[in-house]
């Protein structure tokens, strides 16, 4: 029998296992791996299949107690299982099974809990050492980076035969001085290990080759009885779990996993797998072409001068070539200039890189997970790590089906794609942010039990979200997910939730908030064939029900909430404007009128109710100029006739430059405020006329110095072209059907 430490994901370990492999030619390989992966191991020669990959063994019933197992080309373990099946060599996992392993993370060890504090940190230390024993290793040779002397020692450094007897010594004498007390998990996962060697040597195989992390090797070597073990392993709780693969990436590669072991650089990792880069032109030649594909001029001369540097580095160091330490500080010397900023595109682009391994199609997998890659790859969505913008236009099927898959994903907190606004002012443009990673898969899987297809799944998964709502607000968010989602099941119950909450509601806020997303899907329901006929039905419901409570809500409220509830009636304003029913805009116009001609409303509130009635017509012109005066006679509150000017001019500049009565009314009021008066009033007015652009300002000041207008005068310098105006005119009557 032969023991093989390894360093999973090293490709040191990887060159020195496959030399192993060859001259022992085992007739079995056991593998620290979950046994429960050993049915999926058929799929690792398919020439269709391409790490990094992960094997994914989750709990059916709760797929969030789940634990991967990613493997790259140059991992240890892919490697020895690629070259087991290719000589037809058998092939088993001998980790302790991840049924036993789920089983024993739900129990809760309080008697740990308990220890004093001494023993926790000594526990701590021994736990960081059985972890990665690489760095204690490294610091005692006077490494201060472990991932360095690693390299060294083995990925570079040619090393003799003997090297796994050299790491199964170093591993006694590190176990024989932490404490002997090991983890419950620990203990148990050996004893799994040693079982599986005496059941190989019992099958009367010959040559018995056993892989592992380093740490194991001394525990296997020397075996307890198997009385012992056997004791052991007694009466451990079960779980039901399955397995299958999904594709992993280079930056998930770096994260603790099934086994606890990442790599920080996977990307050179890669290269010193494929290359045999002796003094570091290959991939300084690489890095040059990362910075040219980011607009950053390096020559040839940059190459060069950074490949002297980096073997001279090597040499000064006693190295027999460069390690990716050398390689960094020459290329942040020569090609950056010193530069720190300008090595994080290394660090991404190379160092890590962004590699995404496939998978071949029949892999098992689940029902939901299998229909949602068949409908990517019908809707020609690649499922990549890198970020990647795609703009949709909601008039083509195709774009229209990719738009509601993105949002049936986000309804479902799948979060594959961030929608952006788009730079088209229709509403049939979309633009997302999308990106993959792994752990989207598990939220996948999570969603399973609802249906079989994203479409099911995501209907059922709303109908089950909506029960559980108890405010408005939160259906609403929801509503606003949804809609967009083409959920007919699931939207129809949100319609009649929403209905009962917004009947059992007074906050008229919360009801506004309902309101503007349904306003939004009603603008444009036609391209996405929403169903508007429900939709119209609930916006209708909320917003009687919203302008019921609206009058009351104005009064009595502080300035904090006056400004922002002035903030919501300009969304209504615009929705409505933006719905054009008449019926609506009648109700909500003589809703306004009644707050606005009310004198316990708020004078800000009061302001932006005049401002909505004149904007709308929906008064004649003389009303809104005796309401303007009243606001700012001399007899008025100063404090008030600013509040009131303040909601009425608020993001209005153009009417006081194009209309002259409202302009003589407010250059009256200013002219007739005393010296003292004006002092403190002039920060209020400086909030209302500072929200005016800079061209509103230069014509107003231009106004000023003309002083007050006479009535009809319209020879104001506008900046008109009155010729190209009248060009102009045809067009616009065209667009607008007139």
């Amino acid at each position: 029998m032969h023991i093989l430490g390894i360093r999973h994901h090293g490709p040191g370990s990887s060159k020195h296992l496959l030399k192993a492999l060859v001259e022992l030619q085992p007739d079995i390989v056991l593998i620290e791996g979950p046994p429960e992966g050993e049915a999926i191991l058929k799929w690792v020669s398919d020439e269709n299949m391409k790490a990094p990959v992960a094997m994914l063994a989750y709990v059916p019933d709760n797929p969030k107690q789940a634990v991967f197992y990613p493997f790259a080309e140059y991992s240890p373990e892919w490697n020895a299982m690629k070259y087991a099946q290719k000589k037809n060599i058998p092939i088993r996992f001998i980790d302790m099974p991840l049924a036993h392993k789920f089983g024993l993370e739900s129990k809760v060890n309080e008697q740990e809990m308990n220890e004093n504090e001494d023993k926790i940190l000594s526990a701590n230390e021994n736990r960081i050492i059985k972890r990665n024993p690489i760095a204690y290793l490294a610091e005692i040779a006077g490494y201060e980076d472990a991932e360095e002397w690693w390299e060294q020692q083995f990925e570079l450094a040619q090393q003799p035969q003997d090297v796994f007897e050299a790491i199964a010594n170093s591993m006694t004498v590190l176990r024989q001085h932490v404490d002997p007390n090991a983890t419950q998990e620990e203990v148990i996962r050996e004893a799994f290990m040693r079982k599986a060697i005496r059941t190989a040597q019992k099958e009367m195989y010959s040559t018995i080759v056993v892989i592992c992390g380093a740490w194991h090797v001394p525990a296997l070597q020397n075996m307890p009885s198997q009385k012992d073990d056997d004791a052991v392993l007694k009466s451990l709780p079960k779980s039901k779990i399955e397995t299958t693969w999904i594709p992993w990436t280079n930056d998930r590669l770096s994260f603790e996993s099934g086994y606890g072991a990442g790599i920080n650089s996977p990307g050179w990792y890669s290269h010193c797998w494929k290359k045999t880069d002796i003094n570091g032109i290959e991939w300084l030649t690489h890095t040059a072409r990362v910075f040219r594909k980011h607009k950053i001029e390096i020559s040839s001369s940059h190459i060069i001068e950074s490949v002297r540097l980096a073997n001279s580095l090597s040499q000064l160091r006693n190295f027999s070539k460069p390690g990716l330490k050398e390689m960094n500080e020459a290329t942040q010397t020569v090609m950056c200039m010193g530069d720190e900023i300008l090595m994080q595109i290394v660090w991404k682009d190379l160092i890590v890189g962004s590699e995404m391994g496939s998978i071949p199609e029949g892999t098992p997998q689940v029902p939901l997970v299998y229909s949602f890659e068949k409908l990517c790859k019908t809707l020609r969505l690649k499922l990549s790590a890198e970020d990647k913008l795609i703009s949709l236009d909601l008039r083509e099927e195709n774009d229209l089906q990719k738009s509601i898959l993105l949002h049936r994903l986000n309804t479902m907190n799948i979060p594959w794609g961030e929608i952006k606004t788009s730079n088209s002012k229709g509403t049939f443009k979309e633009e997302w942010l999308i990106s993959w990673t792994p752990e989207l898969y598990i939220a996948l899987i999570e969603k399973a039990p609802w249906g079989n297809t994203i479409e099911l799944a995501c209907n059922q998964f709303v109908i089950n979200e909506t029960k559980y709502c108890k405010r408005l607000s939160e259906i609403s968010s929801l509503v606003q997910k949804a809609l967009p989602a083409e959920l007919h099941d699931g939207i129809s119950f949100l319609m009649k939730r929403m209905d009962e909450l917004s009947a059992s509601t007074n906050d008229t806020v919360e009801l506004i908030d309902t309101m503007i997303p349904l306003v939004q899907i009603s603008r444009y329901g036609n391209v996405r064939k929403t169903d508007l006929e429900t939709v119209n039905f609930i916006l209708h419901t909320v917003f009687y029900r919203m302008i019921v409570g609206l009058p009351m809500s104005t009064i009595g409220i502080d300035d904090d909430q006056t400004n922002f509830l002035a903030g919501k009636l300009n969304e209504v304003q615009q929705a409505i404007l933006i719905l054009n029913i008449d019926d609506l805009k009648q109700s909500w116009l003589n809703t306004i009128l009644t707050i606005s001609t009310n004198e316990h409303v708020s004078a800000m509130i009061q302001g932006l109710g005049h401002k909505i009635l004149y904007d709308t017509q929906f008064v004649e012109s003389n009303f809104t100029q005796i309401a303007f005066s009243r606001a700012l006679s001399i007899q008025q509150d100063p404090n008030f006739a600013v509040n009131w000017l303040e909601g009425f001019l608020k993001d209005a500049g153009n009417l006081l430059i194009l209309d002259e009565i409202i302009w003589n009314i407010v250059y009256d009021w200013v002219a007739s405020i005393s010296q003292d008066n004006f002092q403190e009033l002039v920060p209020l007015l400086r909030r209302t006329f500072s929200a005016f652009n800079s061209v509103e300002k230069i014509k107003l000041a231009e106004k000023v110095k003309h002083g007050k207008s006479q009535i009809g005068n319209t020879n104001i310098d506008l900046g008109l072209h009155e010729e190209r105006a009248q060009r102009v005119i045809p067009i616009i009557e065209k667009l607008l059907h007139i």
